[in-house]
């Protein structure tokens, strides 16, 4: 899974000012899941992409049947497009999973 300081992070964000592109701006790229908070239906992606912000996800923007949730360390495809709110800069459109990622049964086996 990856993990980032927050406070390293905070600070990269400080101090690379604005992103480039203006608001509206559409693009796509990969990343990895950070975050994912079912309870919520909302998570973050990060992306070399749109470094050092993250993309923030709500379920509704993944493209898979069923249930809608991400894992942390998921692999993805983004569409996301710059956003001018306070919290994040990039929001999804629509979010494709890259590779299923290891089921709760695979990540056990082997563990006894």
């Amino acid at each position: 899974m990856m993990e980032r300081d927050p406070i390293s992070a905070d600070a990269a964000r400080q101090a690379a000012g604005e992103p480039p592109e203006p608001p509206g701006t559409l693009r796509t790229a990969e990343g990895t899941v950070l975050r994912w908070r079912d309870e919520q239906g909302t998570g973050v992606i990060a992306s070399t992409a749109t470094a050092p912000w993250d993309i923030w996800c709500h379920f509704s923007a993944l493209d898979m049947p069923g249930f809608r949730s991400l894992t942390p360390g998921d692999r993805v495809a983004v569409e996301f497009y710059r956003a001018d709110q306070e919290s994040f800069r990039y929001v999804a459109r629509r979010v494709r999973r890259l590779d299923p990622g290891p089921s709760a049964a695979e990540t056990t086996e082997g563990t006894g």
